[in-house]
């Protein structure tokens, strides 16, 4: 999902509200067709957790990233300013970097 998203920058600064949409509206395609192969990553770490901290934390991260994707809905929309999908994207991250931080504290 995070590969999808570096790529969201360049869309959200197209300055035509209606190829803007457009745009976004072919990224949110394109992220539910990678939206599988990281729903069932996130369940296979899910199943593999030894500690309620790993799974609250892929838990963290499969949240995060359906925000992002709401949010970039909602810029398509007219309802949300583009910065708004920065604001969720830094959370995102956030949950990505709390998930590394479970993952190793956990252990072998």
């Amino acid at each position: 999902m995070g590969v999808e998203y570096r790529q969201t920058p360049s869309i959200l600064s197209t300055e035509d509200l209606e190829q803007r949409r457009a745009r976004l509206e072919e990224h949110r395609a394109r992220l539910r067709e990678v939206f599988g192969p990281f729903r069932h990553t996130c369940q296979v770490a899910t199943v593999h957790a030894r500690s309620g901290e790993v799974i609250e934390a892929c838990d963290g991260v499969f949240i995060a990233s359906r925000t992002v994707y709401m949010a970039l809905g909602n810029i398509a929309d007219g309802g949300a300013e583009p910065a708004v999908f920065y604001t969720t994207l830094e959370k995102y991250w956030t949950a990505v970097d709390d998930l590394g931080k479970a993952v190793r504290l956990e252990g072998p």
